[in-house]
C-alpha cells in the first residue's frame, strides 16, 4: 500500500455565535471571445482529468464569539415520509426501481436535477446530425442539435457537475460549472459518418451570457457522444426533445434556487447541549463545551476517528503516524479531557471505533489486505486494554461502520469486491456471522450507511436501488422490517434521538453539483419536515445530543455524484440546530474537513 507523506500544519478554528447565509461564491462574468471551435466527433484517447476546484468559504460573521481555548492556527416540494409498512405484510420480490425522470415540457421551470430525454431504453439509435449551434433565447443560452433518426428513439441525459468532475474540459478558472449532454446510445454507423454537419463547425459565442467553452468527444466504442459546456457559474437548465431537435437551455440566474439553503442560515438563539461534543478536524480531536472549543489532542500523529463511551466521559480513537495512512494506526482511549491516554489495541490498523452499550468493550475495524480495494476486518478489545480479538473471518466481506447491539453482538455494513452490500451480524460468543434483514434488503442492489438507535433496538439503513438512488429501511434487531421511507431520489439516515426519533435527509433529485434536500424527523408513523433547501456543498456527519442536532456542512461540491458516503474535505463548518425551537447557529469554521462529530 502506497504511503502518503503528510506534513502537519496548524489548524485555525473560528468560533462564531451567528452566521449569515454561506453560499459558494460565483465567479464574476467576463467578456466572451467572439468564436470558439468545438472538437471533432471522432474517437480520441481518454481525456485528461481536470484539476479539483476548491470553493473558498465566506468569512465568519463579525458577531461576538465565544472564547476558544487555546487559540490555534490552521493553517421541488419535498414529499412526506411514506406510510409505514405493516411488519407482517408480504415484502415485494421485485427489484426496487425509482420512477424514471420525465422529459421537461415547454412550461417546465429550470432545475439542477439530472434530466433524461427521449425514451428510457437500452436500445441504440441511428441518427444523422443536420445542424448544431449555440444561441440566445429569452430564457437563456441554448445549445441545440437537429437530428434525423432512422431507427431507435433518440435518447440520453443532461446533468450538471462541478468542474473537477468534467471528463473533457481542461482546468480553467473561468469555469464554475459544467453541463454534460450524454448520448451514450448514438450508434457510430453510416448515418453518423454521413452527417452534413459536424461539431467541428465554428459556433458564435459573442451573444451568449454564460457559456465559456464547449467540447465534444465520441466514444472509442461503437456508440456514444459526450458534450460538455463550461459555464461561468452554476446555473439550472431545461431539456426539451421536440421530434429530432434537442434543446438545452441554460437559465440566466440561480438565485431562487441557491439562496434557499436553510442549513446555512442562522435563525434565533439556540441552546447548546449540556453534554460535551467531540469532533475531528485535520488530524486532531476537539471538544465543544460551554460555548468554547478545547483541543483534546495536539500531537503530530493523525487522529482520524473517535467514539464516545455511553456515559460520554471517555473517548476511543484511532491514532496513526504522520507519515502513514490514517487507517494504519492503533486504537487508543482517554478521558474526554484528553487525560490518561492508553494504547489498547495495535493490530496494524484502526478505523471506526464503537463502544458496547455497557462500555466494557470497544469494537473497531482494520484493513487486513494491502491489495485494492481495501478490505476491513472486525475486531474487539476490552476498554481497559488486553489482547484484541478478530471477530470476523477472512472472507469475501469487507466490514465497516460497527454498531453494538443489546444482546452483545455487533452490526456491520459489509461489501464485497463485486459491489454487493448487506448488513452483517457478528456474535463473538457463538462465533456466528450472519446476514440481517435480507427479506427486505435482498431485493436492493446494495446498502449504504446504517444507523442504530441509542437503545440498539432499531436500525435505519440506506437501501440502494438499481437506478443508483436509495430508500430508507428501518429494521428491528432481528431484521424484521418496521418502516420504509421512499424519497424522490435518495434518503439518507442521519442520527437517532434518545427518544428513538429518526432524523433523515431526503435528497429531492439526482444532481451532480447541487444538493436539493429536505430534513425530516420521524417517530413511529409521524413524519415531520423540519427545513428544506439547496446547496452547492454537502451535509456530512450528524449527531443528536440532548435536544440539539450538531451537523457538519461542507462548502465544496463533491468531485463525483452524491451518494451513500459524503466526502467532507476543504472548508467546512460545524452547526448547532436546537430541535425544540428550530433555532440554528454556526459554531465553528475550519479550513479543512470536519470529518466526524459525536
Amino acid at each position: 500500500m502506497k504511503l502518503l507523506l503528510r506534513q502537519r500544519v496548524s489548524l485555525a478554528l473560528v468560533v462564531v455565535a451567528l452566521a449569515a447565509c454561506q453560499q459558494a461564491p460565483q465567479p464574476t462574468a467576463r467578456p466572451l471571445q467572439n468564436q470558439l471551435t468545438i472538437l471533432a466527433l471522432t474517437p480520441t484517447g481518454t481525456a485528461t482529468p481536470t484539476a479539483t476546484v476548491t470553493l473558498t468559504p465566506a468569512p465568519a460573521s463579525p458577531t461576538t464569539a465565544p472564547s476558544v481555548t487555546p487559540t490555534r492556527t490552521v493553517g421541488p416540494s419535498p414529499t412526506k415520509g411514506a406510510t409505514p409498512i405493516n411488519p407482517s405484510a408480504v415484502i415485494p420480490q421485485s427489484t426496487p426501481q425509482a420512477t424514471p425522470l420525465s422529459t421537461p415540457t415547454a412550461n417546465q421551470s429550470s432545475s439542477f436535477c439530472t434530466q433524461n430525454f427521449g425514451a428510457v431504453t437500452d436500445e441504440r439509435f441511428s441518427a444523422r446530425l443536420n445542424n448544431a449551434g449555440l444561441d440566445r433565447t429569452p430564457n437563456g443560452d441554448r445549445l441545440f442539435l437537429e437530428l434525423t433518426s432512422s431507427s431507435g428513439p433518440v435518447n440520453g441525459q443532461v446533468r450538471c457537475v462541478p468542474p473537477a468532475a468534467a471528463q473533457l474540459l481542461s482546468s480553467d478558472s473561468s469555469i464554475a460549472s459544467v453541463i454534460q449532454i450524454d448520448l451514450p446510445l448514438w450508434r457510430h454507423d453510416e448515418l453518423w459518418s454521413s452527417s452534413s454537419v459536424t461539431l467541428t463547425k465554428v459556433l458564435r459565442l459573442d451573444t451568449l451570457q454564460h457559456v465559456r467553452s464547449v467540447v465534444s468527444q465520441s466514444s472509442s466504442d461503437s456508440a456514444g457522444v459526450l458534450i460538455e459546456i463550461g459555464l461561468d457559474q452554476a446555473l439550472p437548465f431545461t431539456v426539451q426533445l421536440d421530434g429530432g431537435r434537442l434543446n438545452v437551455v441554460i437559465a440566466d440566474t440561480a438565485n431562487t434556487v441557491l439562496s434557499d439553503d436553510a442549513l446555512s442560515k442562522s435563525n434565533g438563539k439556540p441552546t447548546a447541549p449540556k453534554q460535551p461534543v467531540v469532533f475531528v478536524s485535520k488530524g486532531d480531536l476537539y471538544r465543544y463545551e460551554s460555548a468554547r472549543v478545547v483541543p483534546i489532542t495536539t500531537t503530530l500523529a493523525i487522529e482520524s476517528a473517535v467514539a464516545l463511551s455511553p456515559d460520554r466521559t471517555q473517548i476511543a480513537f484511532c491514532r496513526a503516524n504522520p507519515d502513514g495512512l490514517p487507517t494504519q494506526g492503533a486504537l487508543w482511549t482517554s478521558t474526554i479531557d484528553g487525560d490518561n491516554e492508553t494504547l489498547v489495541a495495535d493490530v496494524g490498523g484502526c478505523a471506526e471505533p464503537a463502544w458496547a452499550l455497557d462500555g466494557g468493550v470497544i469494537w473497531f475495524t482494520a484493513p487486513w489486505s494491502d491489495a485494492a480495494p481495501d478490505s476491513y476486518r472486525l475486531w474487539q478489545v476490552t476498554a481497559n486494554g488486553g489482547d484484541a480479538n478478530a471477530v470476523s473471518p477472512l472472507d469475501e466481506w469487507s466490514r465497516r461502520m460497527p454498531h453494538a447491539l443489546p444482546d452483545g453482538s455487533v452490526l456491520t455494513v459489509g461489501h464485497t469486491d463485486g459491489g454487493q452490500g448487506a448488513l452483517l451480524i457478528s456474535n463473538p460468543l457463538s462465533g456466528t456471522d450472519n446476514l440481517l434483514g435480507q427479506a427486505s434488503l435482498g431485493n436492493y442492489a446494495s446498502v449504504g450507511k446504517a444507523s442504530v438507535s441509542a437503545d440498539g433496538t432499531r436500525i435505519a439503513v440506506e437501501a440502494i436501488r438499481a437506478d443508483g438512488g436509495a430508500d430508507l429501511v428501518v429494521l428491528d434487531q432481528s431484521g424484521k422490517q418496521l418502516d420504509l421511507i421512499n424519497g424522490q431520489w435518495w434518503v439518507r439516515p442521519l442520527a437517532w434521538g434518545n427518544d428513538n426519533t429518526l432524523y433523515y435527509l431526503n435528497v429531492i433529485c439526482r444532481s451532480g453539483q447541487v444538493l436539493n434536500y429536505s430534513l425530516h424527523s420521524r417517530q413511529g408513523s409521524k413524519d415531520s419536515q423540519l427545513i428544506k433547501g439547496s446547496t452547492l456543498g454537502d451535509l456530512g456527519s450528524v449527531a443528536v445530543v440532548d435536544d440539539t442536532m450538531l451537523y457538519v456542512r461542507s462548502l465544496q461540491s463533491p468531485d463525483t455524484e452524491r451518494g451513500a458516503q459524503p466526502v467532507i474535505g476543504g472548508a467546512s463548518e460545524l452547526w448547532l440546530y436546537d430541535l425544540s425551537n428550530s433555532a440554528r447557529t454556526r459554531l465553528i469554521a475550519a479550513d479543512d474537513g470536519i470529518t466526524s462529530v459525536k
